[in-house]
């Protein structure tokens, strides 16, 4: 391995936490990282991709996008269909290695094993749990066939460290395998490609930035000076101008650029079938006059004459009208023009009164908004105060710290999970934590993120699961098929500690009873002593009811008034002391 991609391996491994793996397992890491940030905007973490060693069919790691996201296990198909009403399915598979030459028959039998295994109809060879995982999302897509925009496509990456030179034998090899992929009929699209040292480089990089995009746009008028606001501009904008702010360098819809990432495409319901339809009549001259237009605020925006270049921005208003568009751009072939207001400002406050007053104009149901209440600005203010060795970083934004050197990824805390942290943990909902985040937060809605909330519950939920997916790490490879569990452990963690019933997150009594079960969790040495504890009340609760310690399980209801049982059992008797 060459130098420089040796630095930016121990960079990723130092700020993921992954310093004690071995140099193969880093590298798999990295290169997962690298080559999925390319097709995915939003953070993840490759612990959850990373297919564990032995019986993997020669994949690594792999992703499965869902509608833009990235499906955890079977059971998110059906939740994405629930709102969304449709599939848009893009396959994923990396196999790495940190050797520097590309391996023809490594190449060969990662081609023949998704062909003749991952995605045959039955397999005859034997596959670890992770690689199950991706075989049971595959059937489950296929499945519900008939709800698929168009069939998946499928993209498999071959990386090593060595230079990609198109060896004539090399480069029959895949593309044999390419089309044998295909051939299946399962795919609308398959990709094999090959990526060198050069190329994983510049993808890790790439994931280091914000994003940003040029337009022309040339039909707009500038407003006046407005207070808090560097410039504002309203005007039209060519449909393929627009479209290169709602598509990623791999053809996809940046997900991570509509409002703070908290909203999403409601699918074909009325309003947005009525939008198509302009599209799909060839009404395009007609969009820019039935249209209520896109409302953009960037945090920088550079200008050139007519060349407009946009950093860090968000499209706040229109998310619906961009997924339409984007979804029917293929027949657009006329002059399609979008109203557009675009904002030039820095100020948090100017920034949340925009989206706000702009998203009020059509329904939109206020959790759809997570990101711009005051409660979620005290608990990132909260956040931001707690210093020392159980410092974390609340990611109110998407890609919020993406481009902040020294941040260890694992301390930074989205919207996203804290829901599910605190859901877990307080309001007794691990079975459903691992669950597609609008499903979980339609279950939870009036209980989280309210304006009278306290924070500090919140921040104990975030502490323990970084401590606890610290020690899970470290776990051994037989002991780490608790890792399903892993919400589940959260709950133990606070029954089993708590010294009285939970008050509520309103209770003015919330500050010291945290402040207990946070001293269990300070710092790493006590943490894992309660890590072990919990591990053991968890296990010790599947026994009882005789569930298998496997993924499925850790969707069990009856699961989480066993471990409350456990967990009661376990404490200390005050009378003791």
């Amino acid at each position: 391995m060459d130098s420089v991609t040796q630095a930016l391996v121990l960079d990723f491994a130092e700020s993921n936490g992954l310093k004690g793996m071995s140099d193969d397992k880093k590298f798999e890491h990295f290169a997962a990282y690298s080559v999925i940030s390319s097709r995915y905007s939003e953070e993840f973490d490759t612990i959850d991709l990373v297919a564990g060693d032995g019986q993997d069919l020669n994949v690594d790691a792999f992703a499965v996008k869902v509608n833009g996201r990235i499906a955890n296990d079977a059971d998110y198909i059906d939740d994405v269909l629930q709102l969304n009403g449709y599939l848009d399915v893009e396959f994923i598979i990396v196999q790495a290695k940190s050797s520097s030459s590309f391996d023809g028959s490594a190449i060969i039998a990662l081609g023949d094993n998704l062909v003749n295994e991952v995605f045959a109809d039955e397999q005859n060879l034997p596959f670890n749990d992770d690689i199950k995982k991706l075989i049971e999302i595959k059937q489950r897509v296929y499945k519900n066939a008939s709800r698929l925009k168009d069939n998946p496509s499928c993209r498999v990456y071959y990386v090593c460290t060595g230079n990609w030179l198109e060896d004539t034998y090399l480069v029959e090899a895949i593309k044999r395998k390419k089309q044998e992929l295909f051939d299946t009929n399962l795919f609308s699209h398959v990709e094999f490609e090959p990526i060198g040292a050069k190329q994983l480089q510049a993808l890790y990089r790439a994931t280091k930035t914000s994003i940003s995009r040029q337009i022309e746009f040339e039909k707009l008028v500038t407003l006046h000076k407005i207070t808090g606001v560097s410039a504002s501009y309203l005007g039209v904008l060519p449909v393929k101008e627009f479209l290169k702010l709602l598509v990623d360098d791999g053809g996809d819809i940046i997900k991570s650029v509509f409002v703070d990432n908290v909203r999403d495409f409601q699918g074909d319901n009325p309003v947005n079938a009525d939008i198509a339809k302009t599209i799909t009549d060839r009404l395009f001259d007609q969009f820019v006059l039935r249209n209520n237009g896109i409302t953009i605020v960037a945090r920088n925006i550079k200008v050139t004459s007519s060349q407009y270049i946009l950093e860090d921005y968000q499209i706040v208003n229109g998310c619906q009208t961009s997924h339409v568009i984007f979804g029917n751009r293929d027949i657009i072939d006329g002059d399609l023009y979008i109203p557009i207001k675009l904002i030039h400002t820095n100020s948090e406050d100017v920034a949340q009164s925009i989206i706000k007053s702009t998203n009020k104009q059509t329904n939109v149901e206020e959790n759809d908004l997570l990101a711009l209440t005051q409660f979620q600005r005290d608990l990132e203010d909260f956040y931001s105060g707690v210093q020392g060795e159980a410092k974390l970083f609340y990611e109110r934004r998407a890609k919020q710290f993406a481009s902040t050197v020294g941040i260890e990824k694992g301390r930074i805390v989205t919207i996203g999970n804290q829901l599910k942290f605190f859901a877990s943990m307080f309001l007794n909902f691990p079975h459903q934590a691992s669950r597609y985040q609008g499903t979980l937060l339609k279950s939870v809605k009036d209980r989280v993120f309210q304006a009278d909330h306290r924070p500090e519950p919140y921040f104990v939920a975030a502490l323990a699961a970084y401590r606890f997916e610290i020690a899970l790490r470290k776990l051994s490879i037989e002991d780490r098929n608790i890792r399903p569990f892993k919400y589940f452990l959260l709950y133990a963690f606070r029954v089993r500690y708590e010294e009285n019933e939970f008050p509520g997150a309103k209770n003015k009594k919330i500050a010291s009873y945290s402040g207990r079960l946070l001293e269990k969790i300070d710092d790493g040495i006590k943490s894992k002593s309660v890590f072990d504890e919990c591990v053991a009340i968890v296990r010790e609760a599947l026994q009882n009811l005789n569930l298998p310690i496997e993924r499925d399980s850790a969707k069990s209801r009856p699961l989480v008034d066993e471990v409350r049982k456990v967990a009661e059992l376990r404490r200390p008797d005050p009378m003791a002391k």
